[in-house]
């Protein structure tokens, strides 16, 4: 199987903010958890509560089928030619280094829009991995795995945990180790269990945040089909957050 359009887009309302900080960001959507024919879970710590408020149902995921569909051949051909896929991703990178070298932007690159995958475990057909074939290019993601964090990343790879109704107490140890940790709430507090909270939602640009804090995400509503009862199960699960101090 082959993939012909991008996988990399950058139309995303959040990742534009970042520009005027003087990034320009794109990022790999793909569909997350079972959806694919395989049944394979590329998301595989996901909470009950992270799967309804998974943002692959908000934004234009949850407007067009097409969108939809498209993440869904993205996470296909992954699945069908892991290599294919990734050397795909070389092409795409190569390409947006060299656009992005002719501005005055630097380049970001966010690989799991929807998905968790350990990136940094996998090789291309050069050998490398995505993140020595771009020592340049400035990797993030947010992940639930928190066994990527006990191995040193790549210096140009940054992780931001993620907490969930099902990992509070690891997302508390690795506050407590100093990692940041991303935290979904219904109203941004100042601070949460005595770390500071930062708004999250100025940007994405999670590898220029302050070491040892909470990002602070606000919830935001699915708007697809079966949204109203996702967003209960999100709400009432424990993976949103009350502000309380």
């Amino acid at each position: 199987m082959s993939y012909k359009k991008s996988l990399l887009s950058f139309n995303n309302a959040k990742t534009i903010k970042g520009e005027k900080k003087g990034y320009k960001t794109f990022i790999l959507y793909m569909s997350p958890f079972t959806q694919n024919s395989k049944g394979v879970n590329i998301c595989p710590m996901a909470s009950k509560g992270c799967a309804s408020a998974c943002l692959f149902e908000s934004g234009f995921g949850g407007i067009y089928q097409s969108v939809k569909n498209g993440r869904t051949e993205k996470t296909e051909f992954y699945l069908s030619d892991r290599i294919a896929f990734l050397d795909k991703l070389v092409v795409e990178i190569g390409k947006l280094e060299k656009k992005v070298a002719d501005t005055d932007f630097i380049l970001a690159i966010r690989l799991n829009g929807t998905s968790d995958i350990s990136f940094e475990k996998q090789k291309t057909s050069n050998g490398k991995t995505i993140f020595d074939t771009f020592p340049n290019v400035q990797f993030y993601d947010y992940t639930k795995n928190y066994t990527r964090f006990a191995k040193e990343l790549p210096k140009n790879y940054h992780l931001t945990f993620s907490r969930s109704e099902e990992n509070h107490e690891i997302s508390l140890s690795l506050l407590q180790a100093g990692h940041n940790v991303a935290m979904v709430f219904t109203k941004l507090p100042e601070t949460y269990n005595g770390y500071k909270v930062i708004n999250g939602d100025d940007n994405d640009l999670r590898f220029l945040d302050d070491k040892n804090v909470i990002v602070g995400l606000k919830f935001k509503n699915i708007t697809g089909k079966g949204g109203a009862e996702k967003n209960k199960e999100a709400l009432t699960s424990g993976f949103v957050l009350e502000a309380i101090v």
